[in-house]
């Protein structure tokens, strides 16, 4: 029943055009492998939170901080503030967080077009998770320091990949 509604849909001169265009696509087909994009998303999630962590540790003990991170900095819109030196280091810790971010990105996508939808989930989960840990973030500061992380994260993850697709195939490895 399915192969009869495909062929009387699609017509028998259109479904040899899009099985021969499906075979002579630059990479091959796209295969759905819902386990890959699963820890893709993982290590992406958890790559986000531990470098973000990292430069928050390094920097609130730069900036002679008393009291230790916590997940309030991360997750909290209300510790982003330029107002006060201290509240300066979650904002520079996504900042600086951003260009590692998009590294792990070129390493965990394999094409360009992926780098928005993989970096832009990582901060729609984190948007999600900072509105269920304290509300719906309303302070201008955290917006702009994820809105402009993000953006790093995305334009240097495609640059990087687009340097990587275009980088010439040796024949050695086409004969292996």
């Amino acid at each position: 029943l399915y192969l009869y509604l495909k062929h009387l849909i699609l017509g028998s001169f259109l479904l040899p055009f899009f099985e021969q265009l499906a075979d002579l696509m630059f990479y091959g087909p796209i295969i759905w492998d819902p386990v890959l994009i699963i820890a893709q998303m993982g290590v992406m999630q958890a790559s986000f939170y531990l470098l973000t962590g990292f430069w928050l540790v390094l920097l609130q003990s730069l900036l002679g901080s008393r009291s230790g991170p916590s997940l309030d900095h991360i997750f909290k819109a209300s510790t982003m503030d330029l107002d006060f030196v201290l509240n300066m280091a979650p904002i520079l810790a996504f900042i600086l967080a951003a260009p590692l971010c998009a590294i792990i990105c070129t390493l965990v996508v394999d094409r360009a077009w992926q780098c928005l939808d993989f970096a832009g989930t990582v901060y729609c989960v984190h948007f999600i998770l900072c509105c269920c840990h304290s509300g719906f973030p309303l302070y201008w500061e955290w917006w702009a320091a994820n809105v402009f992380s993000l953006v790093v994260t995305v334009l240097l993850s495609e640059h990087w990949v687009v340097k990587k697709e275009q980088e010439p195939i040796e024949m050695e490895q086409l004969t292996r």
